[in-house]
């Protein structure tokens, strides 16, 4: 992996269909859905230090435009934050092919935070050779995904993640959630609702813990599918205003995760995991 001294990185491949997802199911996220294609883009002429280009390709009539600007604005934002000396990390075209909202619960801003997750599922995918993940299948037409059916009797509930040791800086995540089986061949392959508000968890922490997620249920040979689809709700967490961190709740999705994984197969009763 080149290091922060060799930016602007360049592609050696389009990489297509990268996906963000945000549930409004719980209530605290706006809803968005978005795929863009990251493309080549030489860095000759122009600015060297912004080797960006942002094209929306939705139209207005689907999707309207202020939410597809926002999208490449938090995009934008998140290579901005992985900028060494104000140059960007990657030198890209992105293109925003594909995209979904709901009237009363899509804003602006949770397209701003759809270019941010896709900020991350592209930078995962070029530097793991894997994915990009595939969230939801966008079928033509359709608005949404649509809603999946699901037995109650199969949730595997209060999946418990503890991860604290005060002798460790750094090291406090504790999280509580539900993994809801979705149908394998189903328009959605992973929702996280997030039902924790954010003065008890901070947006960026409750984000990371879904990263983890993510990284945990699609850890199979090409990274595009999950091994299992699930709909996972974090309805409990805690954390600490020194001790608690992005890689720290990461690693508490990845346990939730496996743990969930486990479950699903060996119907064993809830555990806490640690």
């Amino acid at each position: 992996m080149a290091g922060v001294r060799d930016y602007p990185q360049q592609l050696d491949r389009p990489i297509r269909d990268v996906q963000a997802y945000l549930s409004s199911r719980g209530g605290v996220r706006p809803f968005a859905v978005a795929s863009a294609d990251f493309e080549p883009l030489p860095t000759g002429g122009g600015d060297p230090n912004l080797p960006f280009e942002f094209v929306n390709e939705v139209p207005s009539s689907v999707l309207p435009a202020e939410f597809g600007a926002a999208f490449g604005e938090g995009l934008l934002a998140q290579l901005r934050a992985w900028s060494f000396r104000q140059v960007l990390p990657y030198a890209v075209r992105v293109r925003l092919r594909h995209a979904r909202w709901r009237e009363g619960q899509s804003t602006a801003a949770g397209f701003a935070a759809a270019g941010q997750q896709a900020a991350h599922e592209f930078s995962e995918s070029f530097h793991d050779g894997v994915g990009p993940r595939r969230l939801v299948t966008l079928r033509p037409g359709a608005q949404q995904p649509q809603e999946e059916a699901t037995g109650e009797a199969s949730v595997i509930r209060d999946v418990h993640v503890r991860l604290v040791n005060f002798t460790m800086c750094g090291h406090y995540a504790i999280a509580t959630a539900d993994f809801t089986p979705l149908p394998a061949n189903g328009e959605q392959h992973f929702e996280f609702v997030l039902e924790v508000p954010e003065d008890r968890l901070p947006l960026y922490l409750a984000e990371a813990f879904e990263r983890g997620l993510r990284e945990e249920l699609y850890s199979t040979d090409d990274g595009r599918l999950p091994v299992r689809a699930f709909r996972v709700r974090l309805h409990d967490a805690k954390w600490h205003e020194v001790d608690s961190n992005e890689m720290i709740f990461t690693a508490a999705g990845r346990k939730a995760a496996a743990e969930a994984l486990r479950r699903s197969r060996e119907g064993d009763e809830p555990g806490t995991t640690a």
